[in-house]
C-alpha cells in the first residue's frame, strides 16, 4: 500500500474536534416537563344547619296533647336536641334546672289534684330527683307539653330566615289552640316578637316590642294601644283564653339575664297556677 493511500485511510477515521461536546460554562437546554398539579380533593358539603358534613338531622316534633295545663314553646330544636330527640337537650342549656328549682311539676300535681303516691312510681321518681330532658315525652301524661316556633334543627336560632319564623306562626297557635292550653310560656323574647309581628301584618299595623309594651313574664295589656290590639286579637283566636307568659331563653349562648331573676319569672309563674 502506498504511502498516499495509508494516508487518507487514517483520516477517515480521525477524531473530529467540531464533534466534541462543549465544556463551557454554558447550561445544556432541556424541555422542561412540568409537574402536573395534584387536583384538589373535593370540600364535603357542610349543612348550614347542622354544622356537619352531608348530614340533614330530622326534625323535632312537638309533644302535646289535647288538654294541658302548660306548654313551652322554644326557638327551634339545636344539634343536641335533634340528634337525642329530646327538648332542651343541651348539657349546658338551664331549663331543667329552672324546672326543676321552681318545684313546677309539684305545683302542677297539688293544683290539679294529681296523685303523687309511690303508686305512679314514674311520677314519684321525677319529683324525688328531678326531670330532664329525657323525660319531655312522658311529662305530657302531667299536662305538660312542648313545642318549638320552628321545628327544624340548627345550630343556632340566627340560622332561621324572617320568611321561615312567620310562616310557622300559624301553626304555633293552631297547636295552642287545639291544646287548650290554660299556660303558655314562651322561651325567648325573639319568639314572641316573631307572634307579635305575625299579629301586626294580620291586623294592619306597625308595631314593635319596646320599653313601654314589653314586661318580662305574665303579658298583659298596658299603655300601648296597638300592643293591646295584639293581644286581644291573640285571645280570640285561642279557644280559650290563654295565659302568655314570656321567659329568657334558658340557651347556654345566651346570658342576658342573670339565673336568680330568671328564677324569679319562673316562681312567679307557679305561684300564679292554681
Amino acid at each position: 500500500m502506498s504511502n498516499q493511500r495509508l494516508k487518507s485511510l487514517i483520516q477517515t477515521f480521525a477524531y473530529d474536534e467540531k464533534e466534541k461536546p462543549s465544556t463551557s460554562n454554558s447550561t445544556i437546554s432541556h424541555p422542561r416537563i412540568s409537574k402536573p398539579k395534584p387536583k384538589p380533593k373535593p370540600k364535603p358539603t357542610t349543612n348550614s344547619t347542622t354544622g356537619s358534613s352531608n348530614i340533614k338531622l330530622p326534625n323535632l316534633n312537638p309533644s302535646l296533647s289535647s288538654n294541658l295545663h302548660i306548654i313551652f314553646v322554644g326557638f327551634n330544636p339545636g344539634i343536641q336536641s335533634s340528634i337525642q330527640q329530646h327538648h332542651y337537650a343541651h348539657h349546658s342549656n338551664l331549663f331543667w334546672k329552672l324546672f326543676n328549682q321552681s318545684q313546677l311539676l309539684q305545683k302542677i300535681c297539688d293544683t290539679h289534684q294529681i296523685p303523687t303516691s309511690s303508686d305512679d312510681k314514674y311520677l314519684h321518681t321525677l319529683l324525688q330527683k328531678g326531670s330532664s330532658h329525657l323525660d319531655d315525652w312522658g311529662l305530657i301524661k302531667y299536662g305538660i307539653g312542648f313545642t318549638d316556633l320552628v321545628l327544624r334543627c340548627t345550630k343556632r336560632a340566627e340560622e332561621l330566615s324572617m320568611v321561615e319564623k312567620l310562616e310557622n306562626v300559624p301553626r304555633l297557635l293552631q297547636e295552642f289552640k287545639s291544646s287548650k292550653v290554660e299556660n303558655v310560656v314562651i322561651v325567648g323574647k325573639g319568639i314572641w316578637e316573631m307572634i307579635v309581628k305575625y299579629i301586626a301584618q294580620e291586623i294592619k299595623v306597625k308595631l314593635k316590642l319596646n320599653k313601654v309594651n314589653f314586661i318580662w313574664g305574665k303579658v298583659e295589656v298596658g299603655n300601648d294601644e296597638i300592643y293591646n290590639s295584639a293581644i286581644e286579637w291573640l285571645n280570640e283566636k285561642l279557644e280559650r283564653r290563654t295565659i302568655v307568659w314570656v321567659f329568657p331563653s334558658t340557651s347556654g349562648l345566651v346570658g342576658s339575664m342573670s339565673y336568680a331573676n330568671k328564677l324569679q319569672l319562673w316562681n312567679n309563674l307557679v305561684d300564679h297556677i292554681s
